[in-house]
C-alpha cells in the first residue's frame, strides 16, 4: 500500500474548525487506524501554511508575525520520515497559496502520494461568518460596506484582500489540480441539513469504519448576535492606533470576543446578522461560475454541487444596536484566560517591571533613612 499525505487545504468557514477540533481530539484513536494528525502544539497545522505564505499573522506594521519557513521545512522532513502509511495535514490557509508554494509542497514530499481535500459551503452562507472573522481581526466597516468591498469588483478587495485569495473557489481548486492532477483532488460539499454528512463522508475519504470521526463539544465558535456584532465593530473603531496586534488579540479577540463565542450561549431571541437581498444574488451568480469551473476540472465531488449557487440566507438590511446587554458583557469580562498573559507584549513587561522596582526601591531606602 502506497504512503499517502492528505492535505484538508480549506475552504475557510466550511467546517475546518469542527473538523480539526476531531482530529485532534481523537488523534490516538487515528493513529491505532493508521492516520497520523502531527502534533505541533495547535490543533491545525496554520502555521506550516503560514511558513509558505510568509503572510503577517495581525497586523503587518502593528506587531504582526511573520512564521519562519522552518515550521514547514521542519514538517517536511518529518513527513518524509515517517512510517505512517496516512499523514493529514489540515489549515485553511494552505487555500491561499500560490501555484509556486503548492509546487514546493510537491516537490519537497518525497515516495508519498498526495491528495488534496477541500470542503466548500456555498459562497453565499459564507458571507456573514467570513464578515465576522475579519472583525475579530479588527476591521472598521460595516457589513454592507464590507459586502460592497468583495462584491462590486469581484476578485478585488481594498479591506480584505485575502478574501478572493480563500474564495474564488473554482480557481482555487484549479490551482491544486494544476499541480497533483485531477484524480488526486476532492472537494467535499457541507450539507447544513444533514450535519453528520461532513463526518459521514470523511470517515469514508479516509478509509475508516463508519461513526469513526465524530463531531466534538469542547469549543462552540458560535457566530456573533447583531449585539455583539455592534460591540465588536464599536471596539474597533475606537481601539487606538498606536496600540499593537498582540494587545488586540490578548484582550479582544482572543479574550472578551473569545469567551462569547465559546463559552456564552446565544440568548433566546437574539437577533442576527442580515444579508442584503443584492448580496445573495450576486454571491450565488459568482457561485455559478465557480460550480462550473469545478465540474469542469473533473475532480472527485462529494455531496450536492448544486447547493453551491442556489444558497439562500435571512434576507434584510443589518440595522445596528446601540446597547447591549449588560449580562453578555459581564460574562465577556469574566472570562479572560490567564494563558494569554503569555502573549502580553514584551515592552508591557520591561515598562512595568521596571517602574515597580524603582518604585519599591525608593520605599525602602526611606524607610531605612534616619528620622522615619
Amino acid at each position: 500500500m502506497p504512503k499517502v499525505l492528505i492535505l484538508h487545504v480549506g475552504f475557510h468557514k466550511s467546517g475546518t474548525s469542527a473538523l480539526q477540533e476531531t482530529f485532534a481530539s481523537q488523534r490516538e484513536q487515528l493513529q491505532a487506524a493508521g492516520v497520523l494528525y502531527p502534533s505541533i502544539g495547535r490543533k491545525a497545522h496554520h502555521r506550516i501554511a503560514w511558513a509558505l505564505t510568509q503572510k503577517a499573522w495581525g497586523w503587518k506594521k502593528r506587531g504582526g508575525e511573520v512564521t519562519s519557513f522552518k515550521h514547514f521545512t521542519r514538517m517536511s522532513r518529518s513527513i518524509n520520515g515517517s512510517k505512517s502509511s496516512k499523514i493529514v495535514l489540515s489549515s485553511e490557509f494552505f487555500s491561499e497559496l500560490t501555484p509556486e508554494k503548492i509546487q514546493a509542497i510537491a516537490s519537497s514530499i518525497k515516495n508519498r502520494e498526495v491528495k488534496v481535500l477541500f470542503t466548500l459551503r456555498p459562497l453565499t452562507k459564507l458571507l456573514g461568518s467570513s464578515y465576522q472573522q475579519y472583525l475579530k481581526y479588527g476591521i472598521k466597516a460595516d457589513y454592507v460596506e464590507w459586502l460592497h468591498s468583495v462584491l462590486d469588483e469581484p476578485g478585488v478587495s481594498k479591506i480584505n484582500p485575502t478574501f478572493w485569495q480563500r474564495h474564488m473557489h473554482g480557481d482555487v481548486v484549479a490551482r491544486w489540480v494544476e499541480v497533483f492532477g485531477k484524480d488526486n483532488v476532492t472537494v467535499l460539499i457541507a450539507d447544513e441539513q444533514r450535519p453528520e454528512f461532513l463526518f459521514e463522508s470523511l470517515n469514508k475519504y479516509l478509509g475508516l469504519d463508519s461513526g469513526f470521526l465524530k463531531p466534538q463539544v469542547t469549543g462552540s465558535n458560535r457566530s456573533l448576535s447583531l449585539e455583539e456584532v455592534s460591540l465588536l465593530l464599536e471596539l474597533n473603531r475606537r481601539f487606538p492606533k498606536e496600540r499593537q496586534w498582540n494587545e488586540y488579540l490578548v484582550f479582544i479577540r482572543d479574550g472578551y470576543i473569545r469567551q462569547l463565542t465559546d463559552h456564552v450561549p446565544l440568548k433566546e431571541g437574539s437577533k442576527r446578522l442580515l444579508t442584503p437581498g443584492w448580496a445573495v444574488a450576486k454571491a450565488n451568480e459568482l457561485a455559478t461560475a465557480s460550480k462550473i469551473k469545478i465540474q469542469q476540472l473533473g475532480v472527485e465531488v462529494y455531496g450536492d454541487i448544486n447547493s453551491l449557487d442556489t444558497a439562500t440566507v435571512p434576507e434584510g438590511e443589518p440595522e445596528y444596536s446601540s446597547t447591549i446587554d449588560i449580562e453578555t458583557v459581564a460574562q465577556a469580562m469574566l472570562g479572560f484566560d490567564r494563558k494569554l498573559s503569555n502573549r502580553v507584549p514584551f515592552r508591557w513587561l520591561v515598562e512595568w517591571t521596571t517602574g515597580e522596582v524603582i518604585r519599591r526601591l525608593k520605599w525602602a531606602i526611606k524607610s531605612i533613612l534616619p528620622g522615619r
